[in-house]
């Protein structure tokens, strides 16, 4: 008890009390840094989430609409174009005198009426220029084949207007052909209409887009050929731009499917957002597209915020922790201590505290305890010393009664052991006739008495060698012997006993030149007592084996295993007590005092060995014991031992 009271007063002097000393701070610090923060974070992330999509979603919006109108706005200019040629079809002339050279003066009107057309050819259905007017060409190709109008007229043929794909007339600017059939009257195609049209105009219209501070609009042909652009040098050079990934995304979009806007790379590898309108009728798109740090730069300043917003939050969880530091830990440092003058046995010592809350009733209730625990201890300690004189006493009168009783055990084996021996020899004299001839049922009398005259003496030997042991009187007479013979030795004597019961006992050494250090006659005593064992609780017609083998370089193992009815698992651990016995279901108990395995483990034991067994209920057993394989330091050539089996 007194060892349980000074193991309590090292704890609380000991125990982790200094290692976790202004972990409270710490504590409300961090719960207060993560409340704040947490809450700063989760609504700083909300807002840059949702001001992310809100804003992609407008930007995708506005830039579809400025898009979109100046797309409308191209379409228009090229559909006012088509519909003015075809206005120049249906004149009178072309009634009375199809196309003959008075055409010339309604291809010259055609001129001033459409600045952006820079030259108009009529052709005839075989492809020839009847009559041709030009801006800037002074020698014309009238009344020759013109091969670039095949296409024309069988798009004209069919009653349609036909758009050419964009060109770069001269290394220049950007040109489209745009043509209508001639009809001499409804149904009669007589030729077709082309003029030359210069896409200036498109440039202008796209270069005077502005999308923020750095955006720009674009206009590009299906073949990805740059119609327009602010930067007309690009026009110039004949830039193709199909490579872009919102290009080759514009013109692969399906039928139904909305354009939406995406962060891509620019012509000079810089980071836009693009978004983009479709004019089906021409196979053109127009692109809007800003710098990804102008289209992202509320979302930036948003961050930027939350990143103020936390640092004051972690201010303010700065301040609050020296605020509970100042009303809470140290009042709380106040009471440690005393709880440390109460671990290293000052129990006198009383906490002054005066905060004016619960910290203060702490105290105060602490003071109680304090005072408590002081009787407490007084008291329980006087209880400990009187227990602890109590228990040496009873301690000293058990022994004396160990000691006695051993004492009374060896004097009456000792007192039995003398005329049972003569008992022995007699009847060993009667049955060998000396006194006579016997009859048959004198003779099973006498030899019933003989085997139960050899019984006793064993009891009466196993009782003498434990009370030796237990006293602390025996002797090991250590030297090196051959493991191999001494089995050989014990199977021997015991085969007779196993060849009663047709049991086959075997012994199979690995190594027949192992020599181990040990008393011979002890382990004899011990291997007679196994393999008996073995012998006894195997059925008829079982099998016992013997091996041995060494264990590491410094010990040998010997085991016994039989083919008996085995051991319970909560059995094992008692079998080798003093006096305990196994009594299998629905069997007698056996014959023996229950020593013999006690005995066993005693002188083992002495030997440096241990021996222990391995069983399951109907799958026999094997025991072992473990011998030094040479001379240890703790077993001499004689040695003696207090043991206390059991």
């Amino acid at each position: 008890m007194i060892a349980v009271i000074q193991n309590l007063k090292s704890k609380l002097q000991n125990g982790g009390v200094t290692k976790k000393r202004g972990r409270l701070v710490r504590h409300y610090f961090f719960i207060s840094v993560f409340l704040i923060s947490g809450g700063l974070i989760t609504s700083g992330l909300s807002e840059l989430y949702f001001s992310y999509w809100e804003s992609t979603a407008d930007l995708a919006r506005l830039q579809q609409e400025i898009a979109a109108g100046a797309a409308s706005k191209i379409e228009q200019f090229v559909l006012e174009i088509e519909r003015t040629i075809r206005g120049a079809t249906k004149s009178r002339e072309i009634t009375d005198k199809g196309l003959s050279p008075e055409y010339q003066f309604e291809l010259r009107r055609l001129l001033v009426i459409a600045p952006a057309i820079t030259e108009a050819m009529a052709i005839d259905s075989e492809g020839i220029a009847q009559v041709a007017v030009s801006r800037f060409k002074s020698v014309l190709p009238r009344g020759k084949k013109i091969d670039s109008a095949l296409p024309t007229l069988a798009v004209a043929r069919e009653g349609k207007s036909y758009f050419s794909p964009v060109y770069f007339h001269r290394d220049s600017e950007p040109y489209m052909t745009i043509a209508a059939p001639v009809e001499q009257y409804a149904g009669r195609v007589i030729g077709v209409l082309q003029v030359q049209v210069n896409l200036k105009y498109v440039w202008d219209l796209v270069s005077k887009l502005k999308v923020g501070t750095g955006g720009y609009a674009y206009a590009v042909a299906r073949n990805g050929d740059l119609i327009a652009h602010p930067d007309i040098s690009l026009v110039l050079q004949g830039r193709n731009i199909a490579h872009l990934k919102q290009v080759s995304a514009a013109f692969q979009l399906q039928p139904g499917e909305r354009p939406q806007g995406t962060v891509v790379s620019n012509l000079h590898g810089k980071q836009v957002f693009s978004s983009w309108t479709l004019i089906p009728d021409l196979g053109w798109a127009v692109f809007v597209e800003q710098p990804v740090e102008e289209v992202y730069g509320p979302l930036y300043a948003s961050l930027f915020r939350t990143s103020g917003l936390l640092l004051v939050g972690l201010g303010m969880a700065l301040v609050a922790s020296l605020i509970v530091a100042r009303r809470v830990v140290r009042p709380l440092e106040t009471l440690r201590k005393g709880v440390h003058r109460i671990g290293s046995g000052d129990m006198s010592a009383r906490l002054e505290v005066k905060t004016g809350d619960e910290i203060e009733v702490l105290a105060d209730e602490f003071n109680k305890m304090t005072k408590n625990l002081r009787g407490a201890y007084d008291g329980l300690e006087r209880k400990v010393a009187e227990r602890t004189r109590d228990l040496a006493v009873a301690n000293e009168r058990l022994q004396e009664l160990d000691r006695l009783k051993s004492d009374f055990v060896s004097n009456v084996s000792h007192e039995l052991r003398t005329p049972l021996t003569a008992i022995k020899g007699a009847v060993d004299l009667v049955l060998r006739e000396v006194t006579g001839p016997l009859t048959e049922k004198q003779i099973h009398y006498l030899t019933r008495v003989r085997s139960n005259t050899q019984h006793l003496a064993g009891l009466i030997n196993d009782l003498l060698d434990l009370s030796k042991i237990e006293s602390g009187k025996i002797e090991v007479k250590s030297s090196r012997i051959s493991l191999a013979g001494l089995v050989h030795e014990v199977v021997e004597t015991l085969r007779p006993v196993a060849a009663e019961k047709q049991i086959a006992l075997e012994a199979t050494i690995s190594a027949p030149s192992i020599l181990v250090w040990a008393d011979r006659e002890k382990i004899t005593q011990v291997m007679m007592n196994l393999i008996g064992n073995a012998i006894k609780f195997t059925p008829a017609h079982g099998k016992v084996t013997i091996s041995a083998s060494r264990n590491g370089t410094k010990n040998v193992r010997v085991s016994v295993t039989d083919t008996g009815p085995g051991i319970a698992p909560d059995e094992k651990r008692k079998i080798f007590d003093k006096f305990y016995q196994i009594a299998q279901a629905g069997e007698v108990k056996p014959k023996g005092t229950g020593l013999g395995l006690a005995i066993c483990k005693a002188l083992v034991e002495l030997h440096g060995g241990t021996i222990w067994v391995e069983s399951e209920p109907s799958g026999g057993s094997v025991f072992y014991f473990t011998l030094p394989a040479t001379v240890d330091g703790d077993v001499g050539s004689s040695a003696s031992a207090d043991i206390n089996v059991g």
